[in-house]
C-alpha cells in the first residue's frame, strides 16, 4: 500500500479541526507546562498555547529551578498581546522569589488579568510577602486567592474596584492587614477565610464590607481567643466551620438568610466555647435556613426562630436529643427538616488546650389547641417511651409536652439520612409522624443496613398512625 492510501485511510484529525476558542477552552484545564507541550503536534497547534485565557504555574514539575522561573518569563513574553482570564501561581519553599512574583503579577494585569490565585511561600512562615501596589490598583481583578503571609499599603482610594470575590488562606498568625484590604473594597460581595491559628493572645477582629453577601469563616484555632465584630449590612449567607466557637457580633445583619454553623469539637460547661455558641445562635436568629452541627450548648437559652423554614441538624454520639425538641418548639414555620445521623464517635475537647482554639408559642390556633386536648394521653404514652434509652444513655429523645406548632401547621418534608434503626431514632422518626398534620413526604436512608433491619424497621413503620392521610414513607 502506497503512502497516498495509507494517507486516506488515517483517521481524520477533528480535533484540530475545532475552533481556536474551543481548544483555548480546552487547554485552560491542564497546567501550562503541559499546554504549551502542545505546540508540537502539527502547525495548527505551534501557536494555540500562547493565547490560553489560563495560566498554571507549579515549579514541583521541573527539578531545576532556574529552568521554572525561565519557563514563566518565557511564557509571558510570548503572550503577545492576549488578556489573562486566569493567573494561578503555587509556588512553595524557601527559595521563593518575591521580587520576581512581583514582576509576573505586574505582566498578569498589564494583560488584564481577572481571577488571581497566589501561593507564594510556606504558608506558616514568618517571612511576609508584600502585595504591589498595581495588585491593589487593578481595575480587572474579580476574583482573588491569597494563601501566603502578606501586608499592602491601602492607598486613600480605588483600593480592589473590581474585587467582588476574595479567599485568604491564614496559617499560624493572622494577619490584621487582610482586615484592612475587606474594609476598602466597595463592591466584595464574597469572602472566604480559612486555614488554621495559633494567635495565643487574644484577638478582636474587624470584618466590615459594605455589599459582601457571603462570609465563610473555617478555622482549626488550636490556641488563643478570637473575637469578631461583623458589620456587613448586605450578609445573606453566613457559614462557620471551627472545632469550637469563638465569639461573633453581626452588626445590622437584618439581610441575612442562611447560616451554617458546623463546630467540629465536644465542649464541656467549663468552657466558655460552650456558651458562645448559643450567644452565635442568637445572632442568626432571624435566617430562613439554619445547618447545624453543635455537640452541646446551653439548650434551655436558645432563641425564636420565628423565620425558620428549613433545618438542617448534624446528629452525634454525644448529642443532647433536647436540642430537637426546642427547635421545634421555637421554630413555628418550619416546612423542611433534614436529620443527618453520625454515630462515628464524638471528637473530644483537649485537656491540655484553654480553649481548643433549635421557645414555644404562647398562644396556638383554635385548631392546634382541639388536637393537643384530643392527643394528651397519647403525647404522655410517648413521652414515657422516649424516656428510657435501649443503650442507657443520658441524650434520649423526650417530646415536647405540647405539639409544637410546626407540625401542627406547617412542617412538610422530613429527611433522616444515616438511618441506624437508634431508639431515638425510632422515636423520632414515628412521632414526626404521627404528629406531623400537613407533612408530605419523610424520606429515611438505611443505607448502612443489611436487608432484615430495614425488613424489620419497614414494617414497624406501617403500624404508626399517621397525623397527614397523604404523608407517604419512602426508604432508601
Amino acid at each position: 500500500m502506497n503512502s497516498k492510501s495509507k494517507r486516506q485511510l488515517r483517521a481524520p484529525d477533528r480535533i484540530s479541526g475545532l475552533p481556536d476558542a474551543l481548544l483555548w477552552h480546552i487547554l485552560s484545564f491542564v497546567e501550562t507546562q503541559d499546554a504549551v507541550k502542545t505546540c508540537i503536534l502539527s502547525t495548527r497547534w505551534k501557536n494555540i498555547w500562547a493565547s490560553v485565557p489560563t495560566l498554571d504555574f507549579d515549579p514541583s514539575c521541573f527539578r531545576d529551578p532556574a529552568k521554572f522561573l525561565a519557563f514563566v518569563d518565557h511564557v509571558l513574553l510570548l503572550r503577545y498581546s492576549s488578556n489573562i482570564q486566569k493567573f494561578r501561581l503555587h509556588w512553595e519553599g524557601i527559595d521563593v522569589d518575591h521580587s520576581r512574583i512581583n514582576a509576573w503579577i505586574h505582566a498578569a494585569i498589564r494583560r488584564n488579568v481577572v481571577e488571581l490565585d497566589l501561593c507564594a511561600g510556606y504558608p506558616d512562615e514568618t517571612r511576609i510577602f508584600e502585595l504591589p501596589k498595581s495588585l491593589v490598583m487593578c481595575k480587572t481583578l474579580v476574583m482573588l486567592r491569597l494563601t501566603s503571609q502578606f501586608i499592602t499599603s491601602i492607598p486613600a482610594s480605588g483600593c480592589f474596584p473590581s474585587l467582588k470575590s476574595l479567599h485568604v488562606t491564614l496559617h499560624v498568625k493572622v494577619n490584621k492587614s487582610i482586615f484592612d484590604v475587606l474594609s476598602n473594597c466597595p463592591i466584595l460581595e464574597d469572602l472566604t477565610m480559612d486555614g488554621s491559628l495559633q494567635d495565643v493572645n487574644p484577638l478582636n477582629l474587624i470584618i466590615t464590607a459594605p455589599a459582601l453577601k457571603t462570609l465563610r469563616i473555617w478555622f482549626y484555632v488550636g490556641f488563643g481567643s478570637y473575637c469578631y465584630f461583623i458589620n456587613c449590612p448586605k450578609l445573606e449567607n453566613f457559614y462557620v466551620t471551627e472545632d469550637f466557637s469563638s465569639t461573633y457580633y453581626l452588626k445590622e445583619a437584618k439581610s441575612l438568610v442562611k447560616a451554617s454553623i458546623y463546630l467540629r469539637r465536644h465542649c464541656s460547661n467549663e468552657k466558655p466555647g460552650f456558651y458562645r455558641v448559643t450567644e452565635l445562635l442568637a445572632e442568626v436568629s432571624n435566617v430562613t435556613d439554619l445547618c447545624l452541627l453543635a455537640h452541646c450548648f446551653e439548650v434551655g437559652s436558645l432563641p425564636a426562630y420565628e423565620n425558620l423554614r428549613q433545618l438542617k441538624l448534624v446528629i452525634h454520639d454525644c448529642f443532647c436529643w433536647e436540642l430537637l425538641t426546642e427547635l421545634l418548639k421555637r421554630s413555628p414555620i418550619l416546612e423542611s427538616l433534614v436529620l443527618e445521623c453520625e454515630v462515628g464517635g464524638c471528637p473530644q475537647e483537649d485537656s491540655d488546650n484553654d480553649e481548643g482554639s433549635l421557645y414555644e408559642e404562647d398562644s396556638e390556633s383554635e385548631e392546634g389547641s382541639e388536637h393537643e386536648e384530643g392527643s394528651e394521653n397519647e403525647r404522655k404514652s410517648d413521652h414515657e417511651e422516649g424516656s428510657v434509652n435501649e443503650q442507657g444513655s443520658e441524650h434520649q429523645w423526650n417530646p415536647p409536652d405540647c405539639v409544637p406548632k410546626c407540625c401542627l401547621l406547617h412542617l412538610k418534608i422530613v429527611s433522616i439520612r444515616g438511618f441506624m434503626g437508634e431508639r431515638d431514632e425510632l422515636e423520632v422518626a414515628k412521632y414526626l409522624l404521627k404528629y406531623g398534620q400537613v407533612l408530605n413526604k419523610m424520606t429515611i436512608s438505611m443505607e448502612d443496613l443489611d436487608v432484615n433491619e430495614k425488613e424489620k424497621i419497614y414494617k414497624e413503620f406501617l403500624m404508626v398512625p399517621r397525623g397527614s392521610r397523604t404523608s407517604i414513607v419512602e426508604f432508601i
